[in-house]
């Protein structure tokens, strides 16, 4: 019987797809981040601390200006375990460690591991990623199975938006709170399919500070605050803190109590759950044609 692949995730969303590919076996290492039991192999300086959005921010811009990691690669353990194939990405390197970092550790001791970086930015990317990893781990049939049954659940939701002939939902979708980002890359397809839009978003590019009075034009009639690797629980906090600012009162999403805490896995990881992302948008923008599934109930917050 042939050995298995021995298969690194540095990415959770590059474990999101092995799961999803059902070849979760063949991880031998993931991040702080993954809701894997493996080794963990890549750390955060900032994770498990409880801090503030100000307060992260405020950190990650420190690391920025001296050129120094948020993460770091368990070279121990990467040479211990000495991986066929490591799954990586370029977008974000303060939100996961970055590729340069991971291609120096494997050339520093010589390892003879493919590496595979995954920098999607749109919502097809993320499509054609999930082949990827799974051509890489040779499956190329399974990954075509997953990326059939996404889109089916994606056009199931758009042909009945279509023959309810419902307006497009104006909102404002935010993966940051203090300070206030708007929503870029893939989450902008995210909002289209589910039957939004949102004035501010930045698609297929990098999220970005906003004033957010530029949304007191349009309206919004529905809120979303998303932050990545922050636990509901806080970003309800931190939400609470936003809205504390008499602005956010004379918006309708407030007054009509239609502000939602989304949890950012769902959303920041660019995986097969940013269909379940699309599943639970669909719901809160047509609560009449569309329910939230028991599955999600744990992965969202209604603001009253």
């Amino acid at each position: 019987m042939p050995e298995l692949l021995k298969v690194c995730s540095c990415l959770p969303a590059a474990t999101n797809i092995l799961e999803s590919l059902g070849l979760s076996d063949l991880i031998v290492a993931a991040t702080f981040e993954c809701p894997i039991d493996r080794p963990r192999i890549i750390h955060s300086s900032i994770h498990d601390k409880n801090l503030s959005a100000s307060e992260i921010n405020e950190l990650i811009s420190i690391h920025k200006k001296e050129n120094t990691t948020v993460n770091s690669i368990d070279e121990e353990l990467l040479l211990k375990i000495s991986p066929d194939v490591l799954f990586t990405q370029a977008i974000c390197n303060v939100c996961q460690i970055g590729e340069g970092d991971v291609v120096d550790a494997l050339g520093k001791h010589n390892l003879n591991t493919k590496v595979y970086s995954l920098n999607p930015k749109s919502l097809e990317d993320v499509l054609e990623d999930i082949i990827t990893v799974a051509n890489a781990c040779d499956n190329h049939d399974k990954g075509g199975e997953l990326v059939s049954s996404l889109r089916k659940e994606m056009n199931d939701i758009k042909v009945t938006l279509e023959e309810q002939q419902r307006a497009v939902v104006n909102c404002s979708f935010f993966e940051w709170m203090d300070p206030i980002f708007n929503c870029g890359h893939w989450i902008p397809d995210q909002l289209k399919i589910a039957g939004g839009k949102d004035a501010l978003e930045n698609p297929y590019g990098y999220s970005y500070p906003v004033d957010v009075k530029k949304i007191e034009g349009y309206d919004p009639e529905v809120l979303i605050f998303s932050a990545c690797g922050m636990s509901l629980e806080q970003s309800l906090i931190e939400v609470e803190k936003v809205l504390d600012n008499p602005f956010w009162k004379e918006l309708s999403a407030y007054q009509n109590k239609n502000i939602w805490i989304v949890d950012g896995n769902l959303f920041t990881q660019p995986g097969p759950d940013l269909i379940k992302g699309i599943q639970l948008l669909s719901a809160i923008f047509n609560p009449d044609l569309f329910t939230i599934s028991d599955e999600l109930n744990n992965f969202y917050i209604q603001y009253e």
